[in-house]
């Protein structure tokens, strides 16, 4: 599993990523429900630790047994999930949020509006093309998150530049929406 070496790799290189939670999370959390809540590539936790400081129970997905070590230790309302989220598929109408930020798999779409419940909100963050990025796979195209969740109620979307926590020049989009019916 070449993904999960990776990452283990650079976590027990002493990576520690982002510490604060991701604004988009900070900013829109709170139009869900305080329920149960999805964070799809968890990483080593800082969105799950924010969201189940709120009141949530989170499910932490991530494929590195070494950031799902280090969540369970977290918060005693974080659950954590060791799968490969290129097989990963969430309980149908589970979650009161699903997170996903920093991380691609166009796959996961239709499990993930599937996933959540009538009023659910899903806060989406990833890098665009022209962003730094080994394999484009991992890029979305222009408007192409936008086009993906149009059965959902969009509330926010925006494209910008964005400089990374490697001082790189990056493309982001972002995507808040909820599920309606």
């Amino acid at each position: 599993m070449q993904d999960r070496e990776r990452w283990n790799q650079k976590y027990l290189s002493g990576f520690s990523g982002e510490k604060e939670p991701s604004e988009i999370v900070k900013n829109f959390y709170h139009l869900a429900k305080a329920g149960r809540a999805l964070d799809i590539a968890a990483g080593l936790g800082r969105n799950s630790l924010f969201l189940a400081e709120k009141g949530f129970v989170v499910d932490a997905v991530d494929v590195s047994d070494v950031a799902i070590e280090k969540l369970k230790t977290l918060h005693p309302n974080i659950n954590p999930i060791h799968q490969d989220l290129k097989i990963y598929r969430p309980e149908k109408d589970k979650y009161d949020l699903i997170i996903n930020i920093n991380f691609l798999e166009r796959i996961l779409f239709p499990y993930i509006k599937e996933a959540l419940k009538k009023d659910g909100v899903l806060i989406f963050e990833t890098f665009l093309e022209g962003s730094p990025s080994k394999n484009s796979d991992f890029l979305l195209r222009k408007n192409e998150l936008l086009h993906s969740f149009l059965s959902l109620e969009i509330v926010y979307y925006q494209e910008k530049e964005v400089i990374t926590c490697k001082n790189e020049k990056a493309y982001k989009a972002y995507l808040v929406a909820i599920k309606r019916c």
